[in-house]
């Protein structure tokens, strides 16, 4: 009873450490006009963050695999349309989403876990 108390207590202090992580996962570095950088510390990859002229809701975001810095939409534009054939930005999506993916899986097994330990110690007492 004791060591399922211990345990339920440790993997409750890790799963709010996990929940934690995806505020520490970007690092935003620069902003010029619409564009915005940031930095994904998971996969230690530059993207860029913007809003296309005529959009509504959520930013668009690409890789960018060099260190120059674009202005506008048009600049952008014209570097996706000539990396986008070389596959680097779907190998770059690719890897966030396995990331991100496994980030999920980690929370979801503890929280089964946990529900786990929380009905065997019911049904003890």
């Amino acid at each position: 009873m004791f060591r399922t108390k211990k345990t339920l207590f440790f993997l409750i202090i890790l799963l709010c450490l996990v929940n934690i992580l995806p505020f520490f996962r970007w690092h935003y570095t620069f902003n010029e006009n619409e564009m915005k950088y940031k930095i994904d510390r998971w996969t230690n990859k530059t993207w860029v963050e913007f809003y296309p002229p005529l959009a509504s809701g959520s930013p668009m975001e690409f890789p960018v695999t060099s260190d120059t810095k674009y202005d506008s939409y048009t600049q952008l534009e014209s570097y996706v349309q000539k990396t986008a054939i070389s596959g680097d930005l779907v190998s770059s999506w690719v890897k966030r989403m396995q990331l991100t993916h496994i980030y999920y899986g980690i929370n979801l097994l503890l929280v089964l876990f946990i529900l786990t330990l929380l009905r065997l110690n019911s049904s003890k007492n």
